[in-house]
């Protein structure tokens, strides 16, 4: 994996070279594999051994015989017993393993070197850290080794049995210096690597309920298992939660979070106003029936061929969307839900989707741009409007983040000008920005050199990027990619220059398709490309050092 600059202490030099032991998942076998061997690791991401996948978890070892480093045994457990692999740092139990079970195949007694714990206390030499080692207790036995003490605490919550020295259970020491560089940051808490080190950060699938040919890749491969996953940022329609005025029904987001949730990932909530389909579905009916009918009385715009949508900008329906926004700060925030402690940030549509799309049709030059200027539209009320529900989101009581989309629509005197208008509010308010064009204009192909946006550059797949510039460490920035990598319909994305973009702006919380996740962890998963999934793995490994990840720091 790569390491963030600047991690590595001066001692680090004096130290012995080391190697990286990485930590593989097949998820049809439900069994772990470690190595630090370049055979094995070729072997296993180029796909030559189907099913099997990086976990994002390594520490590090030595190669040869250093200084007091003791060498790793690897024994071969036969398929009658559990076709894995039993590795020990201990000559003794290396024998005694050898000797209980004459059937496993000793393939190494030093295939790499440790230090060992002391046996009464389980201390490890100063400099090193633990490494822990655990046993799935079943038929086809199979073993973990970890340096995370939270993971092995989740393993053994699992079923599986703890195996080492001393009180804590320690069974190796590996070398730290390295080994403490190469563990990214956490997903949750403070990350020094971005912007707002103490804002959300990370990366998360978007809005996965909605690509229901990648739950079961999903659950069964990347949630929980992928460290590079922190968690979800799940789209929630207005109508889905607000039955009726004033009545709300917050059942769809806990079962949108449960996948996520149950794994102690975090979840980010945004609330779509109105839809960005063919059909508003979104908002609920009862804000534009007539008050005679028990309605909110909103009024709305039906242009022809196009979807009956809400006039956003007028008193009557900021009202209830401003009282929505209120209601669901309050249920997600300090302890007022039994979610509130795993959301990560809250944001709120100003327009259409859960972002701020302007109407359709609103500057086609015919009738239905006519028959928005008769509802009041104009570039200073769409403007005004977006500045009122910004402030309104940035004025409740919360302990979370809350996060706005840029607006980009046209009649300003440049493509910025509504961009920077939002931004400016939001900033005022601590408000952080987010947009979903990510990747167009050819910013992450495979021969890019991605670096930060231009901003004097007049293009409006750029309308973000004064603001991102102008704020950067001020507010939290995300953004989403146009589409998944997969697709060239709207641009061609090389992931790990997607990625390293998206760091090149500021970007805090990066929101990706589940494409990207089960690309990088699923084979046979919808559109996987097995000689792609190195890449995808270590693309996502290199970014979470920087934004984070689930067994970090």
């Amino acid at each position: 994996m790569a390491c963030v600059a600047g991690i590595f202490l001066a001692a680090a030099a004096a130290r012995a070279a080391t190697v990286q032991v990485i930590e593989y998942y097949n998820a049809s076998q439900d069994h772990y594999f470690m190595s630090s061997l370049a055979a094995d690791i070729q072997a296993l991401d180029s796909g030559q051994f189907q099913g099997w996948a990086r976990t994002g978890r390594t520490f590090e070892a030595y190669p040869t015989a250093t200084g007091n480093a003791s060498p790793v045994c690897r024994f071969y457990i036969p398929p009658a017993q559990g076709d894995s692999h039993f590795y020990s740092a201990s000559p003794a139990e290396c024998q005694q393993t050898a000797a209980k079970f004459p059937t496993f195949i000793e393939e190494s007694s030093a295939v790499m070197y440790v230090d060992l714990p002391d046996q009464a206390t389980g201390a490890c030499p100063a400099g090193d850290v633990p490494v822990y080692r655990v046993w799935d207790n079943r038929a086809d036995s199979n073993h973990r080794y970890m340096i995370d003490r939270n993971l092995r605490a989740q393993m053994i919550a699992q079923g599986w049995i703890a195996e080492g020295y001393g009180p804590d259970q320690v069974i190796m020491c590996a070398p730290s210096t390295v080994a403490a560089a190469s563990i990214p940051p956490s997903c949750v808490g403070t990350d020094p690597n971005v912007g707002v080190s103490n804002a959300p950060h990370g990366m998360y699938v978007w809005n996965p309920t909605s690509f229901p040919a990648y739950q079961s890749a999903l659950a069964s491969n990347v949630i929980g298992r992928d460290p590079s996953l922190c968690g979800a940022s799940l789209v929630i329609s207005w109508a889905s939660v607000a039955p009726s005025n004033g009545l709300y029904d917050w059942s769809a987001v806990y079962a949108a979070a449960k996948p996520y949730t149950d794994a102690a990932l975090m979840v980010n909530l945004l609330f779509s106003e109105a839809t960005e389909g063919a059909v508003n579905n979104v908002t609920p009916a009862w804000v534009t029936q007539p008050v005679a009918s028990g309605g909110a009385g909103a009024p709305t715009v039906a242009c022809a061929d196009q979807p009956v949508m809400p006039v956003y900008f007028n008193a009557t329906y900021e009202a209830a969307w401003t009282a929505f926004i209120a209601a669901a700060i309050h249920e997600f925030s300090y302890t007022n839900s039994p979610l509130a402690r795993s959301v990560g940030y809250m944001r709120f549509a100003t327009a259409g989707g859960a972002e701020a799309l302007p109407p359709p049709g609103y500057n086609d030059g015919g009738p239905c741009q006519a028959l928005w200027t008769a509802a009041g539209y104009s570039y200073a009320n769409w403007n005004a409007h977006e500045a009122r529900i910004i402030t309104a989101m940035g004025s409740q009581p919360t302990d979370k983040q809350i996060m706005a989309s840029l607006p980009n629509v046209s009649g300003g005197p440049n493509v910025y000008d509504a961009s920077n208008m939002a931004a400016a509010v939001a900033a005022a308010k601590h408000v952080g920005f987010s947009f979903e064009n990510l990747g167009v204009s050819d910013v992450a192909t495979a021969a890019s050199m991605p670096a930060a946006c231009n901003p004097q550059v007049t293009l409006v797949n750029l309308h973000w990027c004064q603001a991102y510039t102008n704020y950067a460490g001020q507010v939290p920035l995300a953004a989403q990619p146009i589409t998944a990598t997969y697709s060239t319909s709207q641009a061609t994305m090389d992931i790990a220059k997607l990625l390293q973009y998206a760091v090149a702006n500021h970007i805090q919380i990066l929101e990706l398709y589940p494409y990207e996740w089960t690309q990088a962890n699923s084979p046979g998963s919808p559109n996987f490309v097995a000689a792609k999934q190195a890449e995808y793995q270590q693309a996502l490994g290199a970014a979470a050092q920087v934004l984070g990840a689930t067994n970090g720091r």
